[in-house]
């Protein structure tokens, strides 16, 4: 029987390696299985990982391979929820943090990741909705979502997670903040806050226990709320995020909830 496979890359990604990289997967496959039939997908846009997706799933695909980082996996992510065939996905880290890997235990060895597409375990993993799209990750308002807009990608490589910070801290000088208004769960919040964090995973940003409570199929969205930060304060923060206090952070709201 056919196994259709479809081969996501992104040729930014991986110091622009995506492209063999993706023809290292379909080697791989193909030496496994005569009956592996591979379609490769260099992104040219933003909007290219979605659709290809879609694309995927429409035509009742096996394996969707995502080669990049975390947008990336996103992008693929958005692309094959709405459906209800919804192929395998594969995931080979070729980004600069590569979060989502790491929390599912993804080896970051290249080669070791492509193995892991026939020898690993299937995982569960939380699909949440934010109007249209759709999140396997985290969701950022603030901060940190200015400052990966401001992150060079040459700067993401030379310093990994801790480029967030350093731009981060940067635009806190700023004092830009939101009026918000939240309803989950528990009820409602509203306040001023310079950061909103919603994450499904017990990581964020390549800080591995930002919240070792959550995990990728427990089915809640993880909302911490941070109110308006000087950089000392910013700085002063910093420990509770690396060490997977951050519930404890003084002023800092924290909820779980399902929608």
């Amino acid at each position: 029987m056919v196994k259709k496979v479809m081969i996501i890359f992104n040729p930014s990604s991986g110091k622009s390696q995506s492209k063999k990289i993706a023809q290292q997967v379909q080697d791989y496959l193909e030496e496994q299985d005569s009956a592996y039939q591979v379609k490769q997908m260099g992104t040219k846009s933003e909007t290219d990982a979605t659709k290809f997706a879609k694309e995927a799933a429409e035509n009742k695909f096996d394996l969707v391979v995502s080669i990049g980082g975390d947008g990336t996996i996103s992008d693929v992510v958005s692309g094959l929820s709405p459906f209800e065939h919804r192929p395998k996905l594969g995931i080979i880290p070729a980004g600069t943090v590569n979060n989502l890997a790491r929390v599912l235990e993804i080896p970051l060895d290249i080669p070791a990741a492509i193995e892991n597409l026939v020898t690993g375990d299937l995982t569960p993993l939380d699909v949440g909705q934010v109007n249209d799209s759709y999140m396997i990750s985290t969701l950022t308002l603030g901060v940190l979502a200015d400052a990966a807009l401001e992150v060079s990608q040459q700067e993401k490589q030379k310093f990994g997670p801790f480029a967030f910070i350093f731009k981060g801290s940067k635009i806190l000088v700023q004092h830009k903040h939101y009026h918000l208004k939240i309803q989950h769960d528990g009820g409602k919040w509203r306040g001023s806050a310079q950061l909103l964090l919603v994450t499904m995973t017990n990581s964020a940003g390549g800080f591995p226990y930002l919240d070792p409570d959550a995990a990728v199929d427990d089915g809640y969205f993880h909302v911490f709320i941070v109110p308006e930060l000087s950089f000392i304060g910013s700085l002063r923060f910093l420990p509770y995020f690396i060490s997977g206090k951050a519930k404890k952070i003084p002023d800092v709201t924290y909820f779980k909830t399902k929608k």
